[in-house]
This record gives structure tokens, C-alpha cells and sequence, in this order.
């Protein structure tokens, strides 16, 4: 729903990773895998090395569907490196004015 928070954790064997959260962002992203590290805030893009993990806060701002994905996009769609995140909730102009429905691409 609009208005949660939600931790990602993000463990990754032997690739480095560059996560990105397509429609929001990291609020607060631990990248080193210890919670006692000082996060970075606001990150757009965040990287996982090979081996490692991490893990990142966001508060949904808005409704819809959200894309948790690895940057390297080939392997986002091509070997399924992608997880979705359907947040219901009342759109809030007052962040980003939507200026028609959603509706199928013609």
C-alpha cells in the first residue's frame, strides 16, 4: 500500500549487481551488507558486488507496479534478474500530476 515501507534485501553469489527500482528509489541503501554501516540515502542505482549482499528502504509514494531490477537490463529480461512490487493506493497529484488514465498503448 501507499505509505509503507518496505526493506529489500539483496544477496548476490558470484555477479556484481546494480540495482534499481524502477518508479521509486533507494531511501536508505546499505550496500556493504551490515546494518550497523552509515546508509547512503536517495539512490537512484546502487551496486551489489559478486559475493555480498545489501539491502535498501523505500516508502512507496505512489500506486502501481514497480520493477526491482538489475541495471545490466540484458539480464533483467533476458535471465529474469527482475522482481515486481504491485503497491495499491490513491494517486497523489500533488507529487506527479497524471494527466490521463492508464490505459493500453495504441
Amino acid at each position: 500500500k501507499v505509505g509503507e515501507t518496505v526493506l529489500f534485501l539483496h544477496s548476490q553469489a558470484n555477479r556484481d549487481t546494480r540495482i534499481h527500482l524502477i518508479g521509486g528509489h533507494g531511501d536508505l541503501v546499505w550496500t556493504g551488507g551490515s546494518f550497523d554501516d552509515v546508509p547512503t540515502t536517495n539512490r537512484e542505482t546502487w551496486a551489489i558486488a559478486g559475493g555480498e549482499a545489501g539491502a535498501a528502504l523505500y516508502t512507496f509514494q505512489q500506486p502501481g507496479l514497480y520493477a526491482y531490477v538489475n541495471h545490466n537490463l540484458i539480464e533483467a529480461i533476458m535471465l529474469g534478474a527482475a522482481a515486481h512490487v504491485s503497491v495499491e493506493g490513491e494517486w497523489n497529484n500533488d507529487l506527479m500530476e497524471q494527466v490521463e488514465e492508464p490505459g493500453p498503448i495504441k
